[in-house]
């Protein structure tokens, strides 16, 4: 039984400055296909990166979309409790 996916779009939040688009395809085909990435780096005046995040839509099965948001609220927990 294929499980039904809807296409979502996923924002990524504290990325390094050297992540390649390819690089984020690879991470999250785990979880679907990814159909786009978007790469937005934000730069202070003197033009040095400040900032990295990303969007990704992504083809993705109601179930793993919630297993991807507990992968991620684990990782983004303080590890001392707060």
């Amino acid at each position: 039984m294929e499980k039904k996916q809807v296409l979502k779009r996923l924002y990524v939040g504290g990325l390094g400055h050297t992540v390649s688009e390819a690089e984020l395809q690879e991470r999250f085909s785990k979880f679907g296909n990814v159909t786009d990435t978007e790469i937005v780096i934000r730069k202070d005046d003197q033009g040095n990166p400040m900032k990295t995040f990303a969007y990704i839509n992504i083809g993705i099965s109601e179930a793993d979309l919630k297993r991807f948001e507990i992968i991620s609220a684990q990782s983004s927990a303080p590890e001392d409790g707060g």
